[in-house]
């Protein structure tokens, strides 16, 4: 038996060498080693109680994930997702430069190599930890019911204790607590979770923060507001110069109405309409002015707010007097203080023409009549004389040029 296992020994290990070099062969065709590259592994930081002791909070600049390219047979990798990896990063290990070396293995695979566990490493920063105190911001969401507004809603508590990492904490912006409003037209309570956001207006992860009473959301008091309309009219107050007028229609604002929320009976004292004054003192030409609404509401009606429109536009023109012509004939002329023993006449006999200023809405009034034109005689003897055209100007009613009257005064 011995000599039919050593006879042609040479051929028979040549044979189970072939076997070998094909078996292997045909593995690796069927089943080759490839490599392969999986993305964002979470990362898991080990004796993070080192960072305690120090009274310091330890933050994740880089490297709280991990990409790896392993190695191994491709019946493996294609069973391989990223739960069957483990990546750690040891606290205890951390160099100089606050680095930690990222270990990935993949332990229910041992066949499978990670090939680039000497390129990832986690970048940290150790900050101080502190505690501030913020306010809160109340935002809503949806719509009350239609003629009703949010008032200004109250938190309770209305002040929140942060701590965490400095660096975190001083880039916090505001705290916000949602309130959803659909649909309401009373007061009422709710409670609402703390959102936290920078200064871009991105949140902070909660993650990063320890708030104070975390688990517990904020109470909301959330006033409801009924609203009325109200007439915006609009004032001028003080003198303009002689000879400017200001016409109704020049006076132009924008908007009309304004929209008023508050308590009901605080809605109940005001009247329909809001009163806005322009000083006009010494003024010409266009006025422009922004009137902010609110201010000019009641103090005392501490509810009341305006809705909507916060300013109102009011462009307010002042223009000259126009120009009113007159033809006074002669003989309308009266004749004043001149003796009984004289008389007088006119030399020419043509009408005298006067241009007179005065308001619009006077100008249709202004006749010979009601201006009394006269000369003044007293004094006067026999002769020839230039006198000043005088009348009886109303208020409002300028005249700048003069006219002469040219008489002859004579004996009866």
């Amino acid at each position: 038996m011995k000599k039919k296992l050593t006879n042609n020994i040479g051929m028979k290990l040549l044979s189970i060498g072939i076997a070998i070099v094909f078996w292997i062969v045909i593995v690796n065709s069927q089943d080759p080693v490839e490599s392969r590259k999986f993305k964002n592994i979470p990362v898991q930081v080990l004796n993070e109680e080192q960072v305690i002791e120090r009274e310091k909070v330890l933050e994740v600049i880089e490297g709280d994930t991990v990409d790896v390219v392993v190695e191994g047979r491709r019946s493996e990798l294609e069973q391989l997702t990223e739960k069957d990896f483990y990546a750690t990063a040891d606290l205890a290990e951390v160099s100089f430069m606050d680095t930690v070396l990222i270990r990935v293995t993949v332990p229910s695979y041992p066949g499978v190599t990670v090939l680039n566990n000497a390129e990832n490493v986690m970048k940290l920063l150790f900050d101080d930890y502190v505690t501030k105190r913020f306010s809160f911001k109340v935002d809503t969401v949806g719509e009350t019911t239609p003629g009703y507004y949010v008032g200004d809603a109250l938190p309770s508590p209305n002040i929140i204790q942060i701590s965490g990492a400095k660096t975190v904490l001083d880039k916090i912006n505001e705290v916000v607590l949602v309130v959803d409003v659909s649909g309401r037209s009373v007061d009422f309570t709710t409670t609402a979770v703390p959102t936290v956001y920078d200064m871009n207006g991105d949140e902070i992860s909660p993650s990063k923060l320890t708030m104070q009473a975390e688990s517990e959301a904020v109470t909301v008091n959330v006033p409801i507001l009924a609203s009325k309309e109200m007439k915006i009219v609009v004032e001028t107050v003080g003198e303009v110069p002689e000879g400017y007028e200001i016409l109704p229609e020049n006076i132009a604002f924008q908007p009309e109405t304004i929209c008023v929320a508050g308590k009901k009976e605080d809605l109940e004292k005001l009247g329909n309409s809001l009163r806005l004054e322009v000083d006009v003192t010494g003024q010409t030409g266009i006025i422009e002015k922004n009137i902010q609404v609110s201010a000019e509401l009641d103090d005392a009606l501490a509810s009341l707010r305006v809705v909507n429109t916060q300013m109102v536009a009011v462009t307010v023109t002042v223009t000259p007097y126009i120009e009113r012509e007159i033809e006074i004939p002669v003989s309308e002329i009266e004749f004043k203080n001149l003796p009984d023993w004289l008389t007088a006449k006119h030399v020419h006999s043509s009408d005298i023409s006067v241009t007179l200023k005065c308001r619009a809405v006077r100008a249709p009034l202004i006749t010979v009549d009601y201006l009394n034109p006269y000369v003044d005689l007293e004094g006067c003897t026999e002769g020839t004389y230039s006198l000043p055209l005088q009348m009886n100007l109303p208020s409002k009613v300028l005249w700048d040029e003069a006219k002469e009257v040219e008489l002859v005064v004579y004996k009866r």
